[in-house]
């Protein structure tokens, strides 16, 4: 399953809610029924429309919906909750409306954002599994376990993590673990994603969220 950009947007509306994979089977969608959706507008919210200068941005919703697998035989369920808020939206037919769009907050189980093949290490699928659910409540977070994964991996193929240096232990920079592997093992083609994902690991642990989430929609598919 490669990265579909067009999932992954950070708010969507009732009326367009994603196809995620399903976290269980990997096979079904995730289906949206308006009978499991609830959305309701707390009372500082609800006070605020009586002031002279409100405006519809002001409106500040919690909700809460299931998702089901579409495949019959998984049937899983994923709950979703979040905040919705009033946002002008350009329709290319009708011109600019105002619509409540849902931003969520949490996502469990969270859909898989990239496909994890069956082989990979349990510790690796473990960090990506942490990224995924990450992604919806702390982008630099999720980036981070993307970067570790990486780390994972190079365990896994027993790349030295540690040099003894003036008789102590010092770690092995993931950069020059990536370059061993890749000299090792003559993968080259793994070479330029292996990187990508560490420098959007290191961003996402350095810099702000929204840098994080720039640079990873800039990874090429794997």
């Amino acid at each position: 399953m490669a990265f579909d950009r067009e999932l992954w947007d950070d708010r969507f509306s009732v009326s367009a809610v994603p196809a995620f994979t399903c976290p269980r089977c990997g096979k079904g969608t995730l289906q949206f029924d308006k009978k499991q959706f609830w959305k309701v507008e707390p009372k500082f919210s609800v006070d605020a429309h009586g002031h002279e200068d409100w405006d519809p941005e002001w409106v500040d919703e919690r909700f809460t919906m299931f998702l089901k697998c579409s495949a019959e035989k998984c049937g899983e369920i994923v709950v979703v909750s979040g905040s919705a808020s009033v946002e002008q939206v350009y329709d290319e037919e009708y011109g600019p409306s105002m619509e409540s769009l849902l931003v969520p907050a949490m996502m469990v189980p969270a859909p898989p954002i990239i496909g994890v093949p069956e082989k990979t290490p349990r510790e690796v699928q473990s960090e990506l599994q942490l990224a995924f659910q990450l992604f919806w409540s702390d982008l630099g977070a999720a980036a981070t376990k993307i970067r570790t994964s990486v780390e994972r991996l190079m365990d896994h193929f027993k790349v030295a993590k540690f040099k003894r240096t003036g008789g102590k232990l010092k770690p092995i920079p993931l950069f020059t673990r990536i370059e061993t592997f890749i000299a090792k093992n003559g993968k080259v083609v793994h070479k330029d994603h292996l990187h990508a994902l560490r420098v959007v690991g290191n961003l996402g642990t350095h810099s702000n969220a929204a840098t994080a989430l720039r640079c990873s929609r800039g990874i090429p598919d794997i």
